[in-house]
C-alpha cells in the first residue's frame, strides 16, 4: 500500500503557527566549493589559503578556511573556522560555473563536517544553477528573512545531532514559500534500523536486519560460554559498527567471542549496530558493491567497486591500478539500465513508495543468486565524477545521466 502523509514517527510534531518567511536578495559573494577545491592542483592550495585569509568578508573568510581544511586531517581546526563563520552569518553562496543561473537552489544545512550534508556542489557543478546554503542552528528561532530561491532542498543527513533540526524543519515545511525537496519528515528513515523495518517486506529485496546493541550487552555476550551463539537470533559471524559512524569506520566481522572482546576494547562507543554477515564473495574470490542515486524513484549508477576484502570501498579497492577491474566497472555502468535498473524496477519503485525521498543514495550488491542486496541508504552520501578522466574515461558520460536527472528534478519544481 502507498505510504501517504507524514511518517508515523513524526506525525505528532505540532505544526508551527503561520510563518511568513521574507524572501530577500542577499548580496553574497560566492566562495570556493568543495568540488572546486578538489579539482585544484595542490600547487595552488597555498594561493587559495592566502586569498581566503585576506578576504575582507570575515564570515566568508572563516567559511573558506573550513572548506580548505576539510579532509586535511585538521578537522578540528576546520570546524572551529565553520563555527566562527556561523556566528557571523548563516547564509553562504558557493561558486558554480554559470553566471546567469536558470535555477536558484537553496540547501538547508546543519553545522558539522562534510559528511553532515549532501555535497550538492558535486551534483550541480556544470549545471545552470546557483547554490546557496542556509545553515539551521540548534535553539535558534526561525529566520525572518531567507535568500530568495526557486527550490529548496534539505541537505542535512540523519544523525542524532541533526534529529532536533529535522524536527524544526518539519514545523517550518508547511509554511515554506518555495517547493521543498527531501522533506525532513522522511530523512530519519535513512537510519539503519528504521530503514530495515520499513523496507524488509519488499518482494525480491535483501536488506540486512539491523539491531542496536549496547556496549554492556555485547560485553556480556563476549563472556558467553558458547562461542558460536552470535547475537540475538543470528549465529556467528555477524557484523558490528558504531551507531554514529559511517564510511566503514569501526565496521568489522565478528566470528567468535575473542574477536568480539578485542573489538570492544578497540571501539569505545556505547551503542552499536549488529547485523548478520551477508557473504557476497564471487567465484573469483572478489567482492563487489555498487552505488546508485535514486532520483524520484529512478536509479542512476555512480560506481562499481571490486575488492579483495569483504568491506568494499571504492578508494581502498584501488580500482585505478587494475585494468580488469576498470573494464568490469565500465561494462557494468554502460549496461546498468538493462542489467540492474529494469530487472529491479519494481524494487526501486517500492522503496520510493515507502520512503518517498526525492534524492538519496543506495549502496548495493548482488547475491550469489542474483538478488538485489541493499546495504545502506543515505540522503547525504557523495556522488561525483572527480576521478581522473585519463584513468576512468568511461565515467563522465554515464555520470552525466545522474546530473541531468538531478537538474530535471529541480527544474520540474521551479514555479
Amino acid at each position: 500500500m502507498p505510504n501517504n502523509g507524514s511518517p508515523p514517527a513524526l506525525a505528532s510534531i505540532e505544526v508551527a503557527p503561520k510563518m511568513n518567511f521574507e524572501l530577500v536578495q542577499e548580496p553574497l559573494v560566492a566562495i570556493e566549493s568543495h568540488v572546486c577545491i578538489a579539482r585544484t592542483h595542490r600547487s595552488e592550495v597555498v594561493r587559495m589559503l592566502e586569498n581566503a585569509a585576506s578576504d575582507p568578508d570575515l564570515a566568508n573568510r572563516y567559511m573558506r578556511m573550513f572548506y580548505l581544511f576539510q579532509g586535511t586531517q585538521q578537522d578540528e581546526f576546520s570546524l572551529e573556522m565553520q563555527a566562527k563563520a556561523l556566528s557571523l552569518r548563516s547564509t553562504y553562496r558557493l561558486q558554480t560555473h554559470t553566471k546567469e543561473p536558470a535555477i536558484r537552489l537553496l540547501a538547508l544545512c546543519a553545522a558539522g563536517d562534510m559528511r553532515e550534508n549532501l555535497p550538492l556542489d558535486y551534483l550541480i557543478e556544470h549545471q545552470a544553477i546557483r547554490l546557496e546554503l542556509l545553515y539551521i542552528l540548534p535553539g535558534q528561532p526561525p529566520p525572518l528573512q531567507i535568500p530568495d530561491h526557486d527550490v529548496a532542498m534539505v541537505a542535512m543527513g540523519y544523525s542524532k545531532n541533526n534529529t532536533p533540526l529535522l524536527q524544526t524543519l518539519c514545523n517550518w515545511a508547511a509554511h515554506w514559500p518555495r517547493p521543498l525537496l527531501n522533506h525532513p519528515a522522511w530523512i530519519p528513515y535513512c537510519e539503519r534500523e528504521r530503514a530495515y523495518q520499513t523496507l524488509k517486506h519488499i518482494p525480491g529485496l535483501i536488506i540486512a536486519s539491523q539491531e542496536k546493541w549496547t556496549r554492556h550487552a555485547l560485553l556480556s555476550l563476549a563472556k558467553d560460554p558458547d562461542p558460536a551463539r552470535g547475537v540475538g537470533h543470528w549465529p556467528m559471524p555477524f557484523t558490528l559498527r558504531p551507531s554514529e559512524l559511517h564510511a566503514g569506520i569501526g565496521f568489522e566481522k565478528i566470528s567468535n567471542t575473542k574477536e568480539l572482546e578485542l573489538y570492544l576494547n578497540q571501539n569505545p562507543q556505547e551503542e552499536f549496530y549488529a547485523s548478520p554477515y551477508i557473504d557476497t564473495q564471487g567465484e573469483d574470490g572478489l567482492y563487489r558493491k555498487f552505488r546508485l542515486s535514486l532520483i524520484q524513484g529512478l536509479p542512476y549508477v555512480s560506481h562499481l567497486a571490486i575488492s579483495e576484502h569483504w568491506v568494499v570501498h571504492y578508494k581502498s579497492a584501488q580500482m585505478e591500478f587494475n585494468e580488469d577491474k576498470k573494464r568490469e566497472e565500465m561494462l557494468f555502468m554502460q549496461h546498468f539500465e538493462d542489467n540492474i535498473a529494469k530487472p529491479f524496477e519494481h524494487i526501486f519503485k517500492a522503496i520510493h513508495r515507502l520512503i518517498p525521498l526525492d534524492y538519496w543514495v543506495l549502496d548495493c550488491a548482488l547475491s550469489k543468486k542474483g538478488e538485489l542486496i541493499v546495504f545502506e541508504l543515505d540522503n547525504s552520501a557523495w556522488v561525483h565524477d572527480t576521478d581522473p578522466e585519463d584513468l576512468f574515461p568511461y565515467k563522465k558520460a554515464v555520470m552525466q545521466k545522474t546530473f541531468t536527472a538531478f537538474y530535471q528534478m529541480l527544474n520540474d519544481q521551479v514555479l
